[in-house]
C-alpha cells in the first residue's frame, strides 16, 4: 500500500456529497457502510471494528462517522492516525458547523432531519415504513410509525447539493404528511465534510486518534452532556430519543 495514500471509511449518507468534492481517486480510497447499520448498534461497531482491521499501510485514516450513540466508543485504529469529526452523529457535518446545528435545535429540539442520503439509504425509515405497509399492511404499519415519532414536532430537509434534492424533499414531505408533522428546509454546507476530508483539523471540531489508539467517547462529550444519536438507534427501537 502507497503510504501516501489516505484512507477514507465513511457511512455512505455521505456519499453523494463526498463525490462532490472530486477527490482524486489515486491519493484517496473510499470504502462506505451501510447507513442502515445504524438500526442496530452493536453490529455497527462490529462491522466498523472489522474495517478497521482491514486497514493497513494508509498515511492516515478519515473516519465519516459520529460517535453514534456510543457504538463506536473503544474502537481501535489501526497503524496510522485517525480523523473523525467531534460530533454525535451525521447532522452537524451534513449542517456545514455544529453551531448551525444547535442553533436549529435551539427552534425546536423535537425536529427529525432529513438529507438525500437519510431519504435514500438503504433500509432507513421511509423505506422501512413502505416496507412495514406491505408485511404488517398500513393501518398497523401507521400505528407504530406515529407511536415512533410521537415526540417529535417536526420534520427538516437539509439541502447539500444532493443530485436529486427536489425528488428527496418531496419524498420527506409525503413522508411527513402521513404523521401530520409540519415539514421545513434548511440549507447545508460541504465546508464541515471538506475539513474533515482535507484539514486542517482543529481541536474544537475533530478527533485525532494515533495509532493504534482507542476512540474514547469522553473526548466528545462536554462536562454533564450524554450521549445522543438521532433516529435510526432509538426510534426503530420504539424510544423517543430527541437529539
Amino acid at each position: 500500500m502507497n503510504k501516501k495514500k489516505v484512507k477514507l471509511l465513511f457511512c455512505d449518507v455521505f456519499k453523494e456529497e463526498l463525490a462532490l468534492l472530486k477527490l482524486p481517486p489515486e491519493e484517496y480510497d473510499i470504502e462506505y457502510l451501510p447507513m442502515g447499520l445504524h438500526y442496530h448498534p452493536n453490529k455497527l461497531r462490529q462491522e466498523i471494528s472489522a474495517a478497521m482491521a482491514r486497514v493497513s499501510g494508509y498515511s492516515l485514516v478519515i473516519l465519516g462517522f459520529g460517535l453514534c450513540g456510543g457504538s463506536l466508543n473503544g474502537i481501535k485504529a489501526p497503524d496510522s492516525r485517525v480523523v473523525m469529526p467531534r460530533v454525535h452523529d451525521c447532522l452537524p457535518v451534513l449542517l456545514g458547523s455544529r453551531e448551525k446545528y444547535n442553533e436549529l435545535q435551539k427552534g425546536d429540539k423535537r425536529t427529525f432531519y432529513f438529507s438525500g442520503g437519510w431519504v435514500e439509504g438503504e433500509r432507513m425509515l421511509i423505506q422501512e415504513y413502505e416496507r412495514s405497509c406491505i408485511q404488517f399492511g398500513p393501518k398497523k404499519a401507521l400505528k407504530i410509525f406515529r407511536m415512533m415519532f410521537e415526540n417529535y414536532r417536526r420534520m427538516m430537509y437539509i439541502h447539500t447539493g444532493h443530485p436529486r434534492d427536489a425528488s428527496t424533499l418531496e419524498k420527506m414531505r409525503e413522508f411527513a404528511g402521513i404523521f401530520n408533522l409540519p415539514s421545513f428546509e434548511t440549507t447545508g454546507n460541504l465546508e464541515y465534510l471538506r475539513k474533515l476530508v482535507l484539514g486542517p483539523w482543529d481541536e474544537e471540531n475533530f478527533v485525532i486518534i494515533p495509532p493504534f489508539g482507542l476512540i474514547d467517547q469522553n473526548d466528545f462529550l462536554a462536562e454533564g452532556e450524554e450521549l445522543s444519536v438521532q433516529g435510526a438507534q432509538s426510534i426503530l427501537r420504539g424510544e423517543s430519543d430527541v437529539c
